[in-house]
Order: structure tokens, then C-alpha cells, then sequence
């Protein structure tokens, strides 16, 4: 009980009879609470004194037994039972900044157009095919540290499991590929870094909307249940959802995985060639 603070206020004035003196509620635990309001209740309705009731409440108060609460699901449950609510959040917000953070890195390789790096680099004996690779694996560098980041910072701060370990860094891995693709196609064909930046995070945004990063696919209809397949997003989440939803490994996750895979390639495909033209262009 705080200090300086009456256990009862009374409810009389100069005016009006004097009437039963009724606890301070506030500043107190839940469980002296209850009692008070039980001992209230008692003494209001019964022929007992508001002592005596507060006395009877507190000497059974312990001997209750506790409430016992059954949950039940009626019919097929969208999501599993998963016990920390964090889980969705941190699979959907990785899948989300991964690809973003590619996108806002397809800038730098628009710079290194108009600031003549490329033109000087190709002055000198290296190679268009060492520069691609180094541009690839740069962006490829900055998913990768991203998606690490978000899955370590989850389940160090908030308890997230990520099922399987083989099985979630190889989809950390081929998302990254997905998007260092995304972000070489968005490089070679941007004009100036701001088209670069304006493109990359409305597809980002937009990919990630469809592809259920920020509601999940599950509550989709019918078409946009359908055209969500068609996003990287929706299967490197789904891959998520079988590691740790219905405790996958890395060969359950081989369909995903292969969707991902053919994306990668294709996206890595096209940025390649449209960055090799607009290097040698200057």
C-alpha cells in the first residue's frame, strides 16, 4: 500500500447521512483488488460488516482455484498455432527489406555511369566480365547482410524461430539472388539515379504488397490469391511458413526453392546484359 494514501474514503459530508466507508481502489495490485471489491459486494448485500467481509475474502482469496481456459477451433485454421506472435512479422519483414534494400542499391550502379567509373575502369585491363561480377556481387552482399540482419536481430530480441537452419539460409540466400537481379535490371535500364530510386521502391512496395510481405497471402481471394504466385515474395514466404509453421527441412522447400532459383536466373540474365551494354556505352 503507498505510503499516505487511506485504505478508505469516506463518502459522507456535512449534508448528507454518513454512509459505509468504501476502499481506495487505486495504486493497488490486482489480486488486493479483487479482494476489496468482493468484501465491497458482500458487505452491500449482506448483513456483514465491510472488516469482516474484507477478513472472510482474504482468508479464501488464496484457497480459489485458478481459471482454466480451453481454446477450441472450429473448422481449418488459417494460420497454426505458433505461440509468439512475432513469427509472421519477422518472416514477411524479411522478404520485404531484402528486396527493397536491393532496389535502393540499383542507384549506385546508375552513378557509376554518370560519374565515368565504369569508362575508367574499362580503360584499364579489367575486364567487362570482372566488373559485372563485381557489381553482381555487391549487390548481392547488400540483400544478403540485410536478410542476416533481420533473422539474427529477431531471435535475439524477439525469440522468432526460424526452423530449420540449412533450409532458412538457403532461402535467405536465393532471395538475395532475386534481388541483386532486380536491382541489375533496374540499373542498367534507369537513366538517372532518382528513376532508379522512384522504380525500385514503387516495385518493391508493390511486389511485396502482392506477394503477401504485408498482408498475408492466406487471406487473399480470388485473383489476387492467383497473381501472388507470381511474385518471388510469395514463395520465399511460403518456404518461411513450412520451416517454421510445420517443422520442414531443406528438402521439403525444393519446390520453392526452385521457383526462386528460375527467378534469380532470369532477373541475373537481363541485368547482366543490359548492364554490359550500358557499361561499354558509358
Amino acid at each position: 500500500m503507498p505510503s499516505g494514501s487511506s485504505l478508505f474514503e469516506s463518502n459522507s459530508d456535512e449534508t448528507t447521512p454518513m454512509r459505509r466507508e468504501r476502499p481506495l481502489l487505486e495504486n493497488w495490485t490486482p489480486e488486493q483488488a479483487a479482494r476489496i471489491r468482493a468484501a465491497t459486494l458482500a458487505a452491500d448485500h449482506a448483513a456483514v460488516d465491510l472488516d469482516t467481509a474484507l477478513g472472510v475474502a482474504e482468508s479464501v482469496q488464496g484457497d480459489l482455484d485458478g481459471i482454466t481456459i480451453d481454446v477450441v477451433t472450429l473448422g481449418e485454421s488459417t494460420f497454426p498455432s505458433i505461440g509468439n506472435p512475432f513469427v509472421l512479422g519477422a518472416q514477411s519483414q524479411t522478404v520485404l527489406f531484402m528486396f527493397l534494400t536491393s532496389m535502393t542499391a540499383a542507384t549506385q550502379l546508375v552513378l557509376t555511369r554518370q560519374l565515368g567509373v565504369s569508362r575508367r575502369m574499362l580503360a584499364t585491363p579489367t575486364s567487362v566480365r570482372s566488373i559485372l561480377l563485381g557489381e553482381l556481387a555487391g549487390r548481392f552482399s547488400v540483400a544478403l547482410v540485410q536478410g542476416l540482419f533481420i533473422v539474427i536481430a529477431s531471435t535475439l530480441l524477439f525469440d522468432v524461430g526460424w526452423g530449420d537452419i540449412a533450409g532458412a539460409s538457403a532461402v535467405i540466400v536465393f532471395f538475395s539472388l532475386v534481388g541483386t537481379g532486380a536491382a541489375m535490371v533496374v540499373g542498367a535500364l534507369a537513366r538517372n539515379p532518382d528513376q532508379a530510386s522512384t522504380v525500385g521502391v514503387v516495385l518493391g512496395l508493390v511486389l511485396g504488397a502482392l506477394g503477401g510481405a504485408m498482408v498475408p497471402s492466406e487471406l487473399f481471394q480470388e485473383p489476387i490469391a492467383t497473381i501472388s504466385q507470381l511474385t518471388p515474395q510469395y514463395w520465399a514466404i511460403d518456404a518461411f511458413r513450412e520451416l517454421v509453421f510445420y517443422g520442414a527441412g531443406l528438402a521439403d522447400i525444393l519446390t520453392q526453392l526452385a521457383v526462386l532459383l528460375v527467378f534469380a536466373i532470369v532477373l541475373l540474365a537481363l541485368g547482366t546484359v543490359g548492364l554490359r551494354r550500358s557499361l561499354t556505352r558509358g
